[in-house]
C-alpha cells in the first residue's frame, strides 16, 4: 500500500539478524510490544530482531509496526527504532513494515539452523531529485501518529517537532491543544500551569518525567506545575487516556509522560542551538530565550552515547488583576440570592519576572548484545519574582440588623497594599533504566529519584490604611467593573499620602518539599503461542516523603505613616478599560527591605512591636507537617490475538501505607497556645482490573474499547491536617485531620475509532465515561462529625462546652462522560503551493456531576471540567515555510467554591495565535510566534464570577499579547 504518495524506501539494506536458539540472547534489544495474530506455530527455535531508520536522516523510527506474515505476529519499534520476535520456528517468512506516511516495505527472511544475520530497514522517500515531503514538523507529526496508532491503549502523543507547530513555551500550554485536555491558569500572570484531562483536576492525574513519578512542590495538593518545564527541554509528551495494568494505579484523569531525548535517538552527532527574543505587550522590552543541545555516540561499536541540553528563559511580564480577596457578604442575612457585596475588593497592577532554567543529561551504554542501560537526569528551576501594587477597599466590620440587613458598624477603609514575593520551584528527576533479554524473556528494571521544592525567600506584604466616609457595602455591578460607592471626600482621602497609617503587614516562611524514591522490575515472556503471545508481570516500590514548614516572622504594629515609610508613584490601570482613578503605591525598595526595616523599628522604638513574637520566639504554624507514603504495587497481564482482535488485560495490586506527623494546637481564651506533636497512620489496598481491546479493521483503521479502574489518593492537606482546638465565647470547636481517608476509586469506560490517512493525518472519534466513588474535590473535602468522646473526656478541656468536632470525609459519587473528536489532514495532493496546506482540529464535549458530601449542597460540576473546548488550526508546510494560524477556545468552568458554597465560575476564554518559520538553509531556521494576537491588554485572560452567569466579579486577569522570534541552527 502506498502511504502519502511517497516513492518510499530509498534503499533497503538487508542483513537479517536472526539469533537462533532461544537461549543465545539478542543482538539488538527492543522493548517491543507484541500484539500478534498467529496460527499454529512449529517448535520454538529462533529470534528475529532488527532496527528501522528514516531515509535521508537515518534517524531511528519509533512506532513502526512490523508483521511476520504467515505467523500473524506483530511488534512495534521502540524509541530507538528496534523490534524483536522470540520463539520463531525455522522456515521462510516475510516481514512487512508499516508506518503512516511511508510506503509499506516487505523483506523476505529465511531462518536456518545456524543463521546469524542482521536486519536493518530504511523507510523513507527515494529519488535524489525528489523533495522529501515528510520533514520538519510534519515528520514529528508522523512519528506521533504512528506511536499513537501502534499503541496498545488509547493515547495522544506530542513530539518535540509537533509541539513546535504551536507557539507554546511550557508543557501545560502545549498540551491544551490536544483533545480532552484543558488548561488551568494561575491567576497572576494568566500562564497555563496545570492541565485537566477529561474533566479531572490536575491533582487527579499521574505525571511522570522519564518514567519516574514527578515530585509535587505544592504544599497542599498533588498537582505538578508544568509551567516550570519548557517544551524545548522535551523530546515527547504522551497522554494516556486509558490505562493498562503495567501503568501506575493513580490517574483517574489519565497519565502524562514527559520524556527527554538520548543520543541513541539520533543517527549521528547533533548540535542544536536556538536564540530567541520574548516580548510581552504590557511589559515592553525584549527578553532572552536560549537553548542548546549536543548529542553524540562513541566507542568502537558506538555503544556509548551522551546527550546534554540546557535552556534558559528570562521573561518580564506585566498586567492587572481585579479580585475579591475575601468571601462575599450577603446583603440579607443567609439569603445570598438577594445580592452580595465584597468584603475586600482589590485593584492590582503586577510586574512579574520569570526565570526558567532547564538542564538534561542522558548517558547510554549498550553493554552487550543483550543489555542496554540509560541514565537520565532532568533539572528544572522556575524563579518567579512578583511585585504587586494594589489599592483595596474594605467594608467596615459587618453585622446584620434586626431585619437581617447588612449594616456598617465601623467606617470603610482604603488600603494601599503592596507585595513583593519571590518563589522558587525546583524539580529534579534522576533515573537509571535497563533492559536485558535472554531467549524469550525480556527484563526491564529501573531505579528513580525525584524531588520538588517550593521556597519563598521573600513574601513581604505591607498595607497602609485610610478611613473613608462610605460604608463600601453597596458596589455598583451594572458595568464590567464593580464600582465602590465613594464620595468626593473619599476620593480626596485616597489620593492623599498623609491620610494613611500602617495597617496590615505580614512576613512568613512557607517552604515545602517532596521526595520520591522508586524501584521497578518487569518481566515479559514471549510464548510463541497461536493466540496468547505475551505474558508480562512486575513489581514496584515507591516512597514519597513530604514536609511543609510554615512559620510567622513579622507583623509590625505601631504608629507608622505612609509618608514616613515612603511613597511610590501613581498606578494607572486604564489599559484594561477600567474606569478607576489612579492610586498611590509604596516605596518599592523599602518594601523589598521590609524585614530589616520593620525589625529596626522594633529594636529602636518601644512604640513598635512584632505581634508574632511570643516570649522571644517565632511560633510555628500549625499547618506544618511531615508525612511518609509507601506504595507497594504489582501486576500481571497478558496479550492475545483472535484474528484482527487484540486483547490486553490483567490486574494491578496496590497497597499504600501512610504516616503523618503534625501538630495539635490548643488555643483557649486567656491562655497561651499549646503545641504538641501527634502522629496519624493509615493504610489501604486496591485491586485494579484493566482490559483493553483493539480491533484493527484495516491497516489504517483501529477500533478501541477499554474498561479500567484507577485511584486518586487523598491530598496531604486532608491526611496530615493539624488538630486545631479553639475556644470562642466559651465554646470549643475542634477540627481533626483524617489519615484514614479512602482513595477515590474510578470505573472508566472508553470506546473510540481512529482512521489514519496516507497524508500523515488522522480522523478519530471517541466516547468516555467515568464513575468515581469516594470522590474528593481538590482543595475541598466534605466535613463530618469526628469522635466527640475523645475531646469531651480530655482533662485539658474540663468544664468547657464542646461545640463542633469535625473532620474531613470522602464525598459520595461522581460521574463524567464526554465525546472527543479529532482531525489532522494534509492536502498534499493539491497542485503547486496549495499542496502545503493542512488542518488540525479537535473538540471535546463533556458533562460532569459530583455529590460532594458537603451538607446541603446539590450536585455540581467538577472543578476545571468545561462542557466544551476546541482547537482549530490551518497549517502550511512547503518551500521551507512552516506556518499555522490557531484558535483555541474553552467554555466556562467551575474552579472552586466560595461563601455559601457558591461555585466560582471562570468565564469562556479563546485565543487566536500564530506561528511561522522559514528554513533558510538546511541548518538555519528563522521563526516568529505570537499568542493572543488580538488582545492589547483590555481582554481578561482569566475572568472569574461569583456564581454561574452572574455579574459579580470574583477575579479578572489582564495580560495582553506576547511575541517570540529568533533563529535556530542544527548541525
Amino acid at each position: 500500500m502506498l502511504r502519502n504518495r511517497l516513492n518510499l524506501l530509498s534503499s533497503v539494506s538487508i542483513m537479517p539478524v536472526l539469533l537462533l536458539c532461544a537461549g543465545t540472547g539478542l543482538t539488538f534489544v527492543g522493548s517491543a510490544a507484541v500484539s500478534a495474530q498467529a496460527p499454529v506455530v512449529q517448535p520454538v527455535e529462533a529470534i528475529i530482531a532488527g532496527t528501522v531508520t528514516e531515509a535521508g536522516s537515518e534517524r531511528p523510527l519509533p512506532g513502526v509496526q512490523v508483521h511476520v506474515t504467515g505467523l500473524g505476529k506483530t511488534a512495534v519499534t521502540d524509541d530507538q527504532g528496534r523490534y524483536r520476535f522470540a520463539n520463531i520456528a525455522q522456515g521462510d517468512y516475510t516481514l512487512r513494515f508499516e508506518y503512516v506516511g511511508f510506503e509499506d516495505v516487505t523483506v523476505p527472511v529465511s531462518i536456518g539452523a545456524s543463521n546469524r544475520e542482521m536486519l536493518q530497514t530504511v523507510m523513507g522517500r527515494g529519488g535524489i531529485d525528489e523533495e522529501i515531503v515528510v520533514t520538519g514538523r510534519r515528520a514529528g507529526q508522523a512519528r506521533a501518529l504512528n506511536d499513537q496508532f501502534a499503541a496498545d491503549n488509547s493515547r495522544n502523543v506530542v513530539s518535540a517537532d509537533q509541539a513546535g507547530r504551536f507557539p507554546d513555551l511550557n508543557a501545560a500550554e502545549s498540551l491544551r491543544r490536544i483533545p480532552g485536555v484543558s488548561v488551568q491558569r494561575e491567576v497572576v500572570g494568566g500562564e497555563g500551569r496545570y492541565i485537566s484531562i477529561r474533566g479531572m483536576d490536575s491533582g487527579l492525574n499521574n505525571t511522570q518525567v522519564n518514567g519516574v513519578n514527578a515530585a509535587q512542590p505544592e504544599k497542599e495538593n498533588r498537582r505538578v506545575p508544568l509551567d516550570m518545564i519548557q517544551t524545548s527541554a522535551l523530546s515527547q509528551i504522551t497522554v494516556h487516556k486509558t490505562l493498562t495494568p503495567d501503568l501506575d494505579s493513580d490517574g483517574i484523569g489519565g497519565a502524562v509522560e514527559l520524556e527527554t531525548a538520548t543520543a541513541f535517538d539520533f543517527a549521528g552527532p547533533v548540535l542544536d542551538l536556538s536564540v530567541r527574543g520574548y516580548h510581552q505587550g504590557l511589559a515592553g522590552g525584549v527578553d532572552p530565550l536560549l537553548q542548546a543541545m549536543y548529542a553524540t555516540r562513541f566507542g568502537s561499536d558506538e555503544q556509548f552515547g551522551i546527550l546534554a541540553a540546557v535552556s534558559y528563559a528570562d521573561r518580564s511580564t506585566s498586567g492587572y488583576v481585579f479580585y475579591n480577596d475575601e468571601d462575599q457578604l450577603a446583603l440579607v442575612e443567609d439569603e445570598p440570592d438577594a445580592g452580595v457585596t465584597p468584603l475586600q475588593y482589590h485593584l492590582t497592577s503586577y510586574e512579574n519576572q520569570r526565570e526558567n532554567i532547564s538542564a538534561n543529561l542522558a548517558l547510554n551504554w549498550a553493554v552487550s548484545s543483550a543489555t542496554d542501560l540509560v541514565f537520565k537526569a532532568s533539572y528544572n528551576r522556575l524563579f518567579d519574582q512578583e511585585l504587586s501594587k494594589a489599592l483595596y477597599f474594605e467594608g467596615g466590620t459587618e453585622d446584620y440588623d434586626d431585619e437581617g440587613n447588612l449594616i456598617m458598624t465601623e467606617p470603610g477603609t482604603a488600603n494601599i497594599f503592596n507585595q513583593y514575593e519571590e518563589t522558587i520551584l525546583t524539580q529534579q528527576v534522576y533515573t537509571l533504566e535497563g533492559q536485558t533479554t535472554a531467549g524469550a524473556f525480556t527484563f526491564d528494571y529501573s531505579l528513580g529519584y525525584s524531588s520538588a521544592v517550593r521556597e519563598e525567600p521573600f513574601d513581604n506584604e505591607v498595607a497602609f490604611e485610610a478611613e473613608l466616609e462610605s460604608n463600601l457595602f453597596g458596589y455598583d455591578f451594572s458595568g464590567d467593573f464593580p464600582m465602590p460607592n465613594l464620595t468626593a471626600n473619599d476620593r480626596a482621602t485616597i489620593a492623599d499620602p498623609n491620610s494613611y497609617e500602617l495597617g496590615y503587614n505580614d512576613i512568613d516562611i512557607d517552604d515545602s518539599k517532596n521526595e520520591r524514591y522508586s524501584a521497578k522490575f518487569d518481566v515479559t515472556y514471549d510464548l510463541g503461542s497461536n493466540w496468547l503471545h505475551e505474558i508480562k508481570g512486575g513489581v514496584k516500590f515507591e516512597r514519597s516523603k513530604r514536609t511543609l514548614f510554615e512559620a510567622n516572622v513579622m507583623e509590625l504594629s505601631g504608629p507608622l505613616s505612609l509618608t514616613e515609610f515612603g511613597v511610590g508613584g501613581f498606578v494607572d490601570v486604564s489599559d484594561t478599560g477600567a474606569p478607576y482613578d489612579k492610586y498611590l503605591s509604596l516605596d518599592i525598595e523599602r518594601l523589598k527591605d521590609w524585614r530589616n526595616y520593620s525589625q529596626s523599628l522594633v529594636d529602636g522604638n518601644a512604640d513598635f512591636e512584632n505581634e508574632y513574637v511570643d516570649d522571644g520566639g517565632i511560633p510555628i504554624d500549625e499547618d506544618s507537617y511531615s508525612s511518609t507514603e509507601d506504595v507497594f504495587s504489582g501486576y500481571l497481564m497478558g496479550q492475545a490475538t483472535f484474528g484482527e482482535l487484540e486483547i490486553v488485560g490483567g490486574v494491578r495490586f496496590d497497597h499504600t501505607r501512610i504516616t503523618s506527623d503534625n501538630y495539635e494546637i490548643i488555643e483557649l481564651e486567656d491562655q497561651d497556645p499549646i503545641y504538641s506533636d501527634v502522629t496519624g497512620k493509615a493504610h489501604y489496598t486496591n485491586f485494579l482490573p484493566r482490559l483493553q481491546a483493539n480491533y484493527r479493521l484495516s491497516s489504517d483503521t483501529v477500533i478501541r474499547a477499554a474498561y479500567f479502574t484507577s485511584i486518586a489518593r487523598p491530598e496531604p492537606l486532608f491526611i496530615s491536617g493539624a488538630i486545631e482546638i479553639e475556644e470562642d465565647d466559651g465554646e470549643v470547636d475542634v477540627t481533626v485531620g483524617n489519615p484514614g481517608l479512602k482513595p477515590a476509586y474510578a470505573h472508566n469506560f472508553d470506546l473510540s475509532v481512529e482512521h489514519y490517512f496516507d497524508t500523515v493525518g488522522l480522523i478519530s472519534a471517541g466516547v468516555y465515561a467515568k464513575k468515581i466513588n469516594n470522590f474528593i474535590f481538590s482543595g475541598i473535602a466534605g466535613e463530618t462529625e469526628a469522635d466527640r468522646t475523645r475531646f469531651e473526656n480530655d482533662p485539658r478541656l474540663a468544664g468547657k462546652i464542646i461545640d463542633d468536632v469535625t473532620t474531613y470525609t470522602n464525598g459520595e459519587q461522581a460521574t463524567i462522560y464526554g465525546i472527543e473528536l479529532n482531525l489532522v489532514q494534509n492536502f498534499t495532493s493539491l497542485p503547486g503551493a496549495w499542496g502545503g496546506l493542512g488542518v488540525y482540529a479537535n473538540a471535546t464535549f463533556q458533562h460532569s456531576e459530583a455529590e460532594t458530601g458537603i451538607e446541603g449542597m446539590e450536585e455540581i460540576d467538577f472543578f476545571y471540567a468545561p462542557k466544551m473546548f476546541y482547537t482549530g488550526a490551518v497549517t502550511y508546510q512547503k518551500y521551507g515555510v512552516e506556518a499555522a494560524l490557531i484558535y483555541s477556545w474553552r467554555d466556562s468552568q467551575i474552579v472552586r467554591l466560595s461563601s455559601y458554597d457558591t461555585p466560582i465560575v471562570e468565564e469562556p476564554y479563546g485565543s487566536f495565535d500564530a506561528q511561522i518559520s522559514y528554513q533558510v538553509t538546511d541548518a538555519i531556521k528563522l521563526s516568529v510566534d505570537a499568542v493572543d494576537i488580538f488582545n492589547s491588554g483590555d481582554k481578561p485572560i482569566v475572568d472569574e464570577r461569583y456564581g454561574d452567569g452572574t455579574h459579580y466579579l470574583e477575579g479578572a486577569t489582564y495580560t495582553g499579547r506576547t511575541v517570540t522570534f529568533g533563529i535556530n541552527a542544527r548541525f
